[in-house]
């Protein structure tokens, strides 16, 4: 089942929390592309000097950031990879879910392709980290950024996954952030651990 509106548009922290064990896909013509995911960040908008709408700073990059919950906000790192965000809260607050790390699922032999390596049985670390999520699953800021992952036409969404009864969360603080001040040392990151 798709994840609908109503799933992001509740406390950012929560919907972080929510997301891991539940599935992001990308419906492909040669079949799906199925990742569970395992690590994400939170980015609390206005309240939060790691996030690029602190304090509403508004620009042509951050406009998306305010738009309504499940929005894909998608972005360029190193001038050469992309970062996958959800909007979170209502709209006009500009938070978002940094998704960090998949567990690859399905269309394992489509991620290798897609990501052009040679990778043997030990296939996790094809997606465990943000930018290679997004070269395997072949998601971009021209193709995806601004557009509503609930929609049902959307070709990447997240869906229920498995339903995790008791899930173990980790929290540690967020990477790359010592520009961030005193929100550098929010334990903002969660991640799933494995049994």
């Amino acid at each position: 089942m798709q994840l609908t509106t109503d799933f992001f548009s509740r406390d950012t922290v929560e919907v972080g929390k929510d997301l891991l064990g539940r599935y992001l896909i990308k419906k492909t013509e040669k079949g799906d592309i199925i990742g569970k995911i395992v690590e994400v960040e939170a980015y609390l908008g206005p309240n939060d000097k790691a996030c690029h709408a602190y304090n509403y700073k508004k620009t042509e990059k951050t406009k998306v950031m305010y738009m309504k919950p499940g929005t894909f906000y998608i972005y360029y790192i190193y001038g050469m990879y992309f970062c996958l965000n959800v909007t979170t809260e209502k709209e006009g607050i500009p938070c978002a879910i940094f998704i960090r790390k998949l567990f690859p699922i399905e269309g394992i032999e489509l991620m290798k392709e897609n990501r052009k390596v040679k990778i043997g049985k030990n296939y996790k670390n094809l997606v465990d980290g943000p930018s290679k999520l997004c070269m395997a699953l072949n998601i971009t800021k021209e193709e995806y950024n601004g557009k509503d992952s609930c929609a049902e036409t959307s070709k990447l969404h997240f869906t229920q996954g498995m339903i995790i009864e008791d899930k173990k969360i980790s929290l540690s603080k967020r990477i790359g952030i010592n520009y961030a001040e005193e929100d550098k040392d929010r334990l903002l990151r969660f991640t799933l651990e494995e049994e």
